[in-house]
């Protein structure tokens, strides 16, 4: 997950510094963002599951339980903020590729 985090910033990176990127740069840097949102939803999903085991098997409160699984898998709520930051980036990008094909 780490790589994938990585990756995401970079490209992310790349695309806030404000560099020209050519229509062919922007297609390859959406390109890896998107398959990189793709493996970052995996984990997400692997987060997810993990999470509501815990509830399911608690014996406690659901309350507690959930209060509990927040603490044990905290990658689901991280997973989950840099994958809807990554949906507006990469809605920015299209839109940008939509100008340059439009011009």
């Amino acid at each position: 997950m780490e790589e994938i985090l990585l990756k995401i910033d970079s490209i992310i990176t790349l695309y806030n510094s404000g560099a020209y990127m050519t229509k062919d740069k922007l297609v390859v840097a959406n390109r890896e963002l998107t398959s990189n949102i793709y493996f970052l939803t995996k984990h997400n999903i692997q987060a997810f599951n993990e999470f509501n085991a815990i509830i399911y098997n608690s014996t406690s409160s659901v309350a507690k339980a959930t209060s509990e699984a927040h603490q044990k898998v905290p990658q689901l709520r991280m997973t989950r903020k840099i994958l809807d930051a990554c949906k507006g980036v990469s809605i920015a990008l299209n839109n940008e590729l939509q100008i340059m094909k439009n011009e």
